[in-house]
């Protein structure tokens, strides 16, 4: 990865240190630390043509992930973390950002070393779960078996359009970081729910089809157009769904990115077709998901094993 930024990024790090140094009154060693942590980042966006404005909380995790698979400790994931949140309540304080994608960033209290990854069964559960007698329900189901489906990032779920869905030949045209295509193949069960909801859910909130986008909300703008679902919302329905289950703790939604891409390698899939359909522009990012699946294989075997 570059070491390199913009003189526009560099103005904004320039910015920071005084920001560190006057409202939060930080050491020179802290303010260096922060922004190392945030210049590191900053070259990892520039890298992925990914705007100030515009990161999310998928970004953060997946930058998170990079550096794991460099070797990077869990103590100074930690620190960078830290460091992200600082420069991301001051880029609110300067009005360059409105929202906090930092909210949806969940540190575990001991390691950061591997993502938790749910079992198939606990996947299972969650399709399940809503209530296919409402529109809700169908819309969620349709959302939850295309996220698990195709492994998408939940901010690729929420700005899906129509335009980009391949139902009758089963797949999706998905335009990820720096606008870089992929091609995501769809089951069975994804197109049978997407296809439930459009024709028996959607048409009931927007029977004209003003909205380009899949899945929409409850809210409409001054047109009386929907809006598309939020990554907020959809959190919120993650979390319905984990407390109707029976789960104390509600996986966050990229659980399910993580689900899809173990799941996958523990049924063979090949770690270089697993990368094109992640979206990762390094190979190296992927294979974090080897971690996991050995991980899981090695729990196994020592449980099972008579002599482990």
């Amino acid at each position: 990865m570059s070491d390199k930024i913009s003189d526009e990024l560099a103005k904004w790090l320039i910015a920071f240190v005084d920001y560190l140094a006057l409202e939060k009154g930080l050491s020179e060693n802290s303010q260096f630390s922060y922004c190392s942590d945030v210049k590191g980042f900053l070259c990892y966006l520039a890298e992925h043509d990914i705007s100030l404005t515009l990161f999310n909380s998928d970004d953060v995790r997946e930058y998170f992930e990079y550096r794991i698979n460099e070797g990077t400790s869990s103590i100074t994931i930690r620190h960078f973390y830290t460091s992200i949140n600082n420069f991301v309540k001051f880029l609110r304080l300067e009005g360059v950002r409105e929202d906090n994608p930092m909210n949806f960033i969940e540190l575990s209290k001991r390691s950061l070393a591997l993502p938790k990854v749910m079992s198939e069964n606990l996947v299972s559960s969650f399709l399940s779960a809503p209530d296919l007698s409402t529109y809700i329900g169908l819309r969620d189901r349709a959302m939850f078996e295309l996220l698990y489906a195709c492994g998408l990032r939940v901010s690729e779920l929420c700005q899906l359009k129509f335009e980009d869905m391949h139902l009758t030949d089963q797949y999706l045209i998905i335009s990820g970081k720096g606008n870089k295509q992929r091609m995501i193949p769809m089951t069975d069960a994804a197109c049978y729910w997407v296809d439930t909801y459009i024709k028996s859910g959607r048409t009931i909130k927007d029977p004209d089809n003003s909205s380009p986008y899949v899945f929409i909300s409850n809210k409409v703008n001054d047109a009386n157009v929907p809006h598309p679902m939020t990554r907020i919302a959809f959190w919120y329905r993650v979390k319905v769904y984990a407390k109707q289950i029976g789960m104390e703790n509600a996986p966050s939604p990229h659980s399910f990115r993580h689900a899809f891409a173990t799941h996958l390698l523990n049924h063979d899939a090949d770690l270089r077709a697993l990368q094109m359909l992640l979206g990762h522009s390094r190979l190296s990012t992927t294979q974090i998901y080897t971690h996991v699946a050995l991980a899981r294989m090695h729990q196994v075997y020592e449980k099972a094993h008579p002599k482990a």
